[in-house]
């Protein structure tokens, strides 16, 4: 595409700044990858509020999150895991259920098949952002999707009902 770009991230500042920026294009799907739902990342008001209005948009709005561990957060308490149990329909949290897929340590979040932030070490803050640009993001959302598809609910995020 022709309004294409890569930006490298060195932050933590920068992926806040990257993950805000995306979260706000998306148009209808997102789908976020990480190791703990990066609270200094996700845990804002403004980004659920986002994702809320995103998921609300329409019948075909998603919000698919696979988080490798949830248990910390979930005990602390996180505005995703809230906003997923209030919408369930169009948010849902998993976590990767092969070994392999446990082993992934990046974070990533794809927006609407076409841009995509990539956080390379999330101990860190470093990785890149790549937007409008759907050859380079085709790959990384078919791995995903893959993970989607092997993946399990969330026992720590479940709402729980009496």
């Amino acid at each position: 595409m022709d309004n294409s770009s890569v930006s490298t991230l060195n932050s933590r500042q920068e992926c806040s700044d990257a993950v805000h920026r995306l979260i706000q294009q998306a148009e209808q799907q997102v789908a976020i990858f990480s190791q703990e739902l990066e609270p200094l990342l996700y845990n804002h008001a403004e980004i659920c509020e986002m994702l809320s209005a995103l998921a609300r948009k329409n019948k075909h709005s998603m919000v698919r999150i696979l988080a490798q561990q949830t248990k910390t957060v979930a005990t602390e308490g996180h505005c995703l895991i809230h906003l997923s149990q209030r919408l369930s329909s169009y948010v849902s949290i998993r976590i990767p259920s092969t070994p392999e897929l446990q082993r992934f340590r990046e974070s990533w979040l794809i927006i609407d098949n076409h841009s995509i932030c990539e956080i390379n070490n999330p101990d860190r803050y470093e990785g890149k952002v790549i937007e409008h640009d759907r050859l380079h993001v085709k790959p990384q959302l078919e791995f995903f999707d893959h993970a989607w598809e092997n993946s399990q609910p969330d026992q720590y995020t479940r709402r729980l009902s009496l």
